[in-house]
C-alpha cells in the first residue's frame, strides 16, 4: 500500500495555499494567505500584478507553516507538485527572472484583446476553445508590445502561475499542457499542429515552455528552495496542472459523462468529454482535462464565492457566516427575493459588466423582507446560475451528466450542497475534502514519487467517498418553478444591460 507524504502549492486567484497529504488522501496538515496584488502606478486600475519575490517568500512560510503543523521534516515528503489560477502568468528575461507576474484579474489587455476578436475571433475560438481574448496571453503580449515594447523585447519565456511555482522550486522551465491550452497558447484539439495559434497570432513560439504532463517530474527541489522552505534537496518537482483540472481530479471526475463543479472564488462547471467539443455559438469554453485522452467542456457561473463574501459584507454576516434555510420565511407575505449579484449563464461573447441587484416588492414597509430571506436569495442565485449552466452543457455535449460532484470552499456554507441537489434535482457528490484542487495536485505528487501508476488509480485511491446527497421531491419542485422565473427575470436584465 502507497505510504509517505507528499506536498501541494496552489496559486489561486484569491489566496495562496499549501497542504500535506498522506499517500492515501489524508489531510496532515494546510495553511493559506490571501495574495498581495497591486495596481502598477500609471495604468489603470483594471491592470493587476504581484511582487514574484514577495509572492514565493510567502509560499516559503507556508510550506514552512505546513511541515511545522505535520510535524514533519523535509526528508518526510516525497514530492512536490504545483497547480495555480487559470489565466495567470508570469513573463521571464532569457535567464528566468520575472519581467511581469499577473493574475487571470488582470484584463489591461482589453482593447488588444478585442481587436483580436474583431479580426480573428471565430479563428481563435475554433483553435483554442477559448475567448474573448483580453482574458488570454496572446492580448497581453500585445499589450507590451504595444505599451512596454522595452519589457516586450526581453520576453523570452512564458509560464502559467502552476508552472512558475514549478521554477521557483526547481529551477526548471516547464510548463503543463493542459494549463498552456488554458493561457490561449495550443490548440485544444490533438489533430492540428502545436504552432497553429502562435502562427496565426504571430507569436514568437519559443516562448512557449517546453511541455510537461500532469504526475510527470519536471525536476528537483534545488539547494537555495530547500534552504528556505525546509524541503530537502533533491524532492521531486511534479507538473499539476490548472486549479480546476487539478479540481476534477481531487474530486474524482475522471470519466466522458461525468460533471465536476468547483465553487470557490468563482464557480466553474466542467463535463468530462473524450474529444473537444466546441460550442457552435461560442457560449462556454473547451478545455483539456490533465488526463490523456481527455477534454472538458466548461460553462462557469463566473463569481461564487466572491459575489457571496460581499453578501455577507453588506448584510452584517461574519465572514462565511451565512447558511441557507429552506424554512427561513424570506417575508411576512409568499413573495420571493430575487438576486442577481454576480453568479451568471456563461455567454463568452458577452463576458464583461452587466446589470445585477436584488429585486424584492416595495414599499419595504408593507413587505417585511428579512435580512436571512436576503442571505437565502443570494445563494439560491449561485445555485439557479449553476442549474443554468448544467442545462447550457447538456444542450451542447447532447448527453445529461451521469454523475456530479460539488467541491471547493462554497461547499462548507450550511446547507448549500442541498440546496444544489434540490435545485438541479440529482443526485450529488460532495467530497469530505473541500480543498479538491490541492488535492488533485497531491494527487499528482504522489503519481510522480511512485506511489500509483496513473492519475486515475492515485484519485481513486486518494479521494475519500464523501456524501451523496439527493434532491427533497417537493423542494425541488417548488425550486425548478422559482429557478424558472430567476431565469426568465435574468434574460430581462440581460436585455437591458445590451440597451445600456
Amino acid at each position: 500500500m502507497a505510504e509517505g507524504a507528499v506536498l501541494a502549492l496552489d496559486l489561486g486567484t484569491s489566496s495562496l495555499k499549501c497542504a500535506v497529504f498522506s499517500c492515501k488522501g489524508r489531510a496532515l496538515a494546510k495553511a493559506r494567505a490571501p495574495m498581495p496584488y497591486f495596481n502598477p502606478p500609471g495604468l489603470s486600475p483594471i491592470a493587476l500584478e504581484f511582487d514574484p519575490d514577495g509572492v514565493w517568500a510567502l509560499a516559503c512560510s507556508l510550506v514552512r507553516e505546513c511541515l511545522s503543523k505535520a510535524g514533519l521534516s523535509g526528508a518526510d515528503i516525497a514530492a512536490v507538485s504545483t497547480t495555480g489560477q487559470r489565466g495567470g502568468m508570469a513573463l521571464l528575461d532569457r535567464n528566468g527572472k520575472e519581467l511581469y507576474a499577473g493574475p487571470n484579474r488582470d484584463v489591461r489587455a482589453f482593447f488588444e484583446g478585442m481587436a483580436i476578436d474583431e479580426g480573428l475571433g471565430e479563428q481563435v475560438y475554433k483553435l483554442t476553445g477559448h475567448m474573448p481574448s483580453f482574458l488570454f496571453a496572446p492580448a497581453r503580449l500585445a499589450w507590451f508590445r504595444a505599451n512596454a515594447p522595452e519589457t516586450a523585447g526581453k520576453i523570452a519565456h512564458l509560464l502559467p502561475l502552476g508552472d512558475w511555482l514549478g521554477l521557483r522550486l526547481s529551477g526548471e522551465i516547464r510548463g503543463e499542457r493542459s494549463a498552456v491550452t488554458e493561457l490561449g497558447l495550443l490548440p485544444v484539439s490533438d489533430s492540428e499542429p502545436r504552432d497553429a495559434v502562435s502562427t496565426l497570432l504571430g507569436i514568437d513560439s519559443s516562448l512557449m515552455p517546453h511541455a510537461s504532463f500532469a504526475g510527470e517530474q519536471t525536476g528537483e527541489v534545488n539547494a537555495a528552495t530547500a534552504a528556505e522552505t525546509g524541503l530537502s534537496t533533491g524532492a521531486p518537482v511534479i507538473a499539476g496542472g490548472p486549479d480546476t483540472q487539478c479540481g476534477l481530479l481531487g474530486m474524482g471526475v475522471t470519466e466522458a459523462g461525468e460533471l465536476g463543479i468547483l465553487v470557490g472564488w468563482s464557480g466553474p462547471l466542467q463535463m468530462v468529454t473524450s474529444s473537444p467539443c466546441i460550442d457552435l455559438e461560442g457560449r462556454t469554453w473547451t478545455g483539456r482535462h490533465i488526463l490523456e485522452d481527455r477534454w472538458v467542456l466548461e460553462s462557469t457561473t463566473t463569481e461564487a464565492g466572491r459575489s457571496l463574501d460581499w453578501a455577507c459584507e453588506t448584510l452584517g454576516f461574519p465572514k462565511h457566516g451565512m447558511a441557507f434555510n429552506p424554512r427561513e420565511p424570506a417575508s411576512s407575505e409568499t413573495y420571493t427575493p430575487f438576486a442577481f449579484m454576480g453568479p451568471r449563464i456563461m455567454d463568452a461573447k458577452r463576458l464583461g459588466i452587466q446589470m445585477g441587484g436584488m429585486l424584492f416588492p416595495t414599499p419595504v414597509g408593507h413587505t417585511d423582507i428579512s435580512r436571512r430571506g436576503l442571505a437565502n436569495a443570494a445563494l439560491k442565485n449561485l445555485a439557479f446560475a449553476i442549474r443554468g449552466n448544467a442545462i447550457q452543457l447538456e444542450e451542447i455535449s447532447g448527453r445529461r451528466p451521469v454523475d456530479i460532484a460539488l467541491g471547493g470552499g462554497v461547499t462548507g456554507i450550511g446547507g448549500f450542497p442541498q440546496l444544489v441537489a434540490d435545485t438541479l434535482a440529482r443526485e450529488i457528490t460532495v467530497p469530505w475534502e473541500r480543498d479538491a484542487t490541492l488535492l488533485g495536485s497531491a494527487v499528482c505528487a504522489a503519481v510522480g514519487s511512485g506511489a500509483y501508476n496513473s492519475l486515475p488509480e492515485a484519485a481513486r485511491a486518494m479521494m475519500d467517498e464523501g456524501e451523496t446527497l439527493s434532491p427533497d421531491g417537493a423542494r425541488a419542485e417548488d425550486l425548478e418553478e422559482e429557478c424558472e422565473e430567476w431565469l426568465d427575470l435574468y434574460e430581462r436584465l440581460a436585455e437591458i444591460t445590451g440597451r445600456m
